[in-house]
């Protein structure tokens, strides 16, 4: 008693702590992932509002750049002639109020011959170069070349800002290449509001993927560093999640409208979750504060409803002890009280209940009784004896004295010392023991063969359960059969279970005989132990269940087969 109520009390309580610890660590894990998932998507957004942002600016920039350059062509260029002393005032005025975003403006013929320059520019031949040639080829679109040094005094970078245009030379229009040497320091001050530390920087690149501008360009250029993000930046649509030397990283690109450039973000995963790490932290603890909770709560509730349980326990202990007068007392709240108040209703009507199976097992033992008795024929036993009258008179002391062994050995089996289930070994010695009466009183019309598997002699089988099979194949099998009848039992396992098969070699049934036979209650013959297959079939599934009995095969002029299954049960105390 005391080591049930420790299993209850305990195992129960662990039991419900276990679940519940286990809900609250799915919970978090489900947290976790759902946490990960909408921290990817918040570091997506936030980085593309970032990139976003860097890309207005830029474009803001271009769009000024662009206007300046336009401005110059269409109110200058256009307006005057080139040798004109008033257009010479404007441009050095020009130059002078954007000169801390432009080095130098120069006009280019279509040969590559400078016309008029102001600033810093050099009177080369420029046709060969790539500003020139890209202006000369678009020559409605503004052209933004690569990003260089400021020659020859190496003060800054430039970036080479080149159309095509129309001037006026000496009272003609000509055609010619206008280019602006426009700082890139607006551009790198738009991108250097950005951390630019390892673990998150941005970088520019132009339309031929060269470098405009990235935070460690000096490393670079002494091969401290080399940026491995910009294959997998061009390869994406918008943002792509990469693992470099077993780190995740996070880039996004975006395009510069007007020029074709790509801006592109680098973040260190790991970087951006330190800022969501604390709220996923307390979360995590909170949830875990709740599962404490929800596991003391349990125990205490637990603990309040086990008194009146363990009350009922102690009742129907006594109850199970014999003592029938005892009842619980109804206490308790809801089911518990009900629970208390059906037992009582259920220990009324089983007290009930077994009066009446005392009756009845009085009733059952008086039909064993009977049943004992009547299993051996009268019929059979009389043409058994009168067979071996005449064979004493005939003289053939032989054969009457193994009949006479045959049937004591018959009858010793058949009362087996009043058992109902007896070792299959023995339900086959009685078998035999028929088969030799009835094979002498026949005078040997028929032979037969037991093949038997001796490890299953040891199980048991309800007792008598061949002999009315064997009835069945002597008086119907063996009809108008003469001196080549044969009979043939087989004992084998299969499929874990006992199998019993009764083979003869007669005419065999119809099916309306076998249906006959198998349902109705009915024996082989008078000369039988009066005992029927359907008996047999009915006493085996009433002991074993309906998944087992006698099934019979049997075809005209082939024979019949019946089969017997049984489990596997061996002799205990409670089957002796």
């Amino acid at each position: 008693m005391k080591n049930k109520k420790l299993s209850v009390r305990v195992i129960l309580p662990v039991v419900m702590s276990v679940s519940i610890a286990a809900c609250i660590i799915t919970s978090m894990m489900l947290f976790s992932y759902l946490f990960s998932s909408y921290f990817e998507k918040d570091a997506v957004e936030k980085v593309d509002r970032q990139i976003s942002s860097l890309t207005q600016s830029i474009e803001k920039e271009i769009s000024s750049v662009n206007n300046l350059v336009n401005e110059i062509y269409y109110q200058d260029i256009k307006k005057y002639d080139c040798d004109n002393a008033e257009f010479k005032t404007i441009m050095k005025q020009q130059l002078s109020n954007e000169s801390d975003r432009i080095n130098s403006i120069s006009l280019y013929d279509m040969d590559g011959n400078a016309v008029w320059s102001f600033g810093d520019a050099k009177n080369i031949s420029v046709s060969s170069k790539s500003w020139f040639k890209n202006a000369e080829r678009n020559i409605e679109t503004i052209q933004y070349g690569r990003r260089r040094l400021v020659e020859p005094s190496l003060s800054g970078y430039v970036m080479d800002v080149s159309r095509y245009v129309e001037y006026i030379d000496h009272g003609y229009m000509k055609p010619g290449i206008l280019l602006v040497e426009y700082y890139t320091e607006p551009i790198e001050s738009i991108l250097e509001r950005y951390s630019n530390q390892l673990s998150a920087y941005c970088y520019l690149m132009d339309e031929s993927n060269n470098f405009i501008y990235h935070p460690f360009e000096l490393r670079m250029a002494s091969g401290l560093y080399r940026e491995k993000t910009v294959s997998a930046a061009l390869k994406s649509n918008n943002y792509v999640i990469k693992s470099i030397n077993h780190e995740e990283w996070l880039i996004e690109r975006k395009q510069i409208g007007y020029t074709g450039w790509n801006i592109v973000v680098v973040n260190s995963m790991s970087n951006l979750a330190i800022e969501n790490r604390r709220f996923h932290n307390i979360i995590w603890i909170i949830m875990l504060l709740i599962g404490a909770v929800m596991i003391l709560l349990d125990i205490e509730v637990f603990r309040n409803f086990t008194d009146p349980v363990y009350r009922l326990l102690n009742t129907m202990e006594e109850f199970g002890r014999g003592d029938y007068e005892t009842r619980a007392k109804e206490e308790g709240i809801g089911e518990l009280k009900n629970l208390s108040a059906n037992f009582n209703i259920m220990a009324d009507q089983l007290q009930k209940q077994m009066e009446e199976i005392r009756q009845n097992e009085r009733e059952k033992q008086k039909m064993e009784k009977k049943l004992l008795q009547s299993q051996i024929n009268p019929h059979f036993l009389y043409n058994t004896l009168d067979s071996i009258i005449w064979m004493i008179h005939s003289e053939e002391y032989e054969g009457a004295a193994e009949m006479v062994s045959s049937l004591a050995k018959f009858f010793r089996i058949s009362l087996s010392q009043g058992k109902d289930m007896i070792p299959l070994g023995k339900e086959l010695e009685h078998a035999t023991s028929y088969l030799k009466i009835q094979n002498i009183r026949f005078k040997d019309k028929f032979d037969f063969h037991v093949e038997a598997d001796q490890k299953l002699m040891k199980y048991l089988i309800p007792k008598l359960s061949i002999q009315p099979l064997l009835e069945n194949a002597i008086y119907h099998g063996m009809e108008g059969m003469y001196d080549d009848g044969e009979i043939l039992i087989s004992v084998y396992e299969e499929d874990g279970n006992i199998k019993i098969d009764v083979a003869d070699n007669g005419l065999g049934m119809t099916e309306e005989k076998l249906e006959y036979i198998m349902h109705k209650q009915v024996v082989s013959s008078k000369r039988g132990s009066g005992i029927g297959v359907r008996n047999v079939n009915e006493r085996i599934q009433l002991i074993y269940g309906k998944q087992y009995g006698i099934t019979i095969s049997s075809e005209l002029d082939e024979g019949t087969t019946a089969t017997i299954i049984i489990p596997k049960m061996e002799e205990t105390d409670e089957t002796e």
